[in-house]
C-alpha cells in the first residue's frame, strides 16, 4: 500500500531540524498537518503504519494516552485550548478519514464545547469511554473519536459523517470554513509559525 506518510519518514535523514517533526515520544511522532488553517494545529502519529489508532497495542495506547496529553499542554502554551480527534479506518473501511496512517488531530480551537454540540447534532450520543486505552475494544468499524478535554473521550461510528468532518467544524469556528480542504489549502505560513513556535517551547521545557 501507499502511504504518503510512510514515504516522508522513511526518507528521513534524522528526525530533527530540516524535517517537519517537532518532537518524537515513543515511536510517535508531532508535526504541523499540511491544511494548517489556524497555528499550532499538529498530528500526532506513529513512524510505523498502523491504520488506526485503535491497532494499537494496550501497552503502546498506554504511552500515546500520556503523550497525547503532554502535547495538547505544550500546544495549548502557546495557541490556546486544543482539541483532539481521530477519523478512525477499519480495514479497508475509511469511514470519514482520508488516509489510513493513523494520525490525530491536535487542533486549537475558540470554543471546544461547540465541536462537541456540532459532532452529538451529526452522530447523536455516542459513547463515552473512560480513556484511549478503551478504545480498540470499543470499535469494530469505521469511527470517529474526540476527546475536547483531558479525560473526556467520546466515539461515534463513522456512517452519519461527512469526510475530514473535524476539519469542517474547526476551520468554521475559525472563519475559514471554505478552506478546511487540506488538498487545496495548505498555510504554510501557519505550518512554519507552528514548528518554529513548538520547537521553542520543547526546548524551554528540557531547559
Amino acid at each position: 500500500m501507499d502511504c504518503a506518510f510512510c514515504a516522508e519518514f522513511a526518507a528521513l535523514p534524522r528526525r530533527g531540524q530540516g524535517t517537519r517533526i517537532i518532537c518524537e515520544v515513543s515511536g510517535w511522532v508531532l508535526l504541523p498537518t499540511v491544511g494548517c488553517f489556524t497555528p499550532g494545529y499538529c498530528l500526532f502519529m506513529p513512524l510505523g503504519h498502523i491504520d488506526a489508532v485503535a491497532d494499537a497495542t494496550p501497552a503502546e495506547l498506554t504511552l500515546v494516552g500520556e503523550a497525547v496529553e503532554n502535547m495538547r499542554t505544550l500546544i495549548s502554551s502557546s495557541f490556546g485550548t486544543v482539541i483532539v480527534a481521530e477519523h478512525g479506518p477499519r480495514g479497508c473501511e475509511l469511514g470519514a478519514g482520508c488516509c489510513s496512517h493513523a494520525h490525530l488531530h491536535m487542533i486549537p480551537v475558540p470554543d471546544v464545547d461547540e465541536v462537541t454540540a456540532a459532532y452529538l447534532t451529526t452522530g447523536g450520543s455516542g459513547r463515552h469511554l473512560q480513556d484511549l486505552v478503551h478504545l480498540p475494544g470499543a470499535v469494530d468499524g469505521p469511527y470517529l473519536y474526540l476527546s475536547p478535554r483531558p479525560d473526556e473521550h467520546l466515539l461515534w461510528p463513522s456512517a452519519r459523517f461527512s469526510r475530514q468532518y473535524v476539519r469542517r467544524v474547526c476551520a468554521a469556528q475559525h472563519g475559514v470554513g471554505d478552506k478546511f480542504d487540506w488538498r487545496d489549502h495548505s498555510f504554510d505560513d501557519n505550518q512554519a509559525l507552528t514548528v518554529t513556535t513548538l520547537r521553542a517551547n520543547v526546548r524551554s521545557k528540557a531547559a
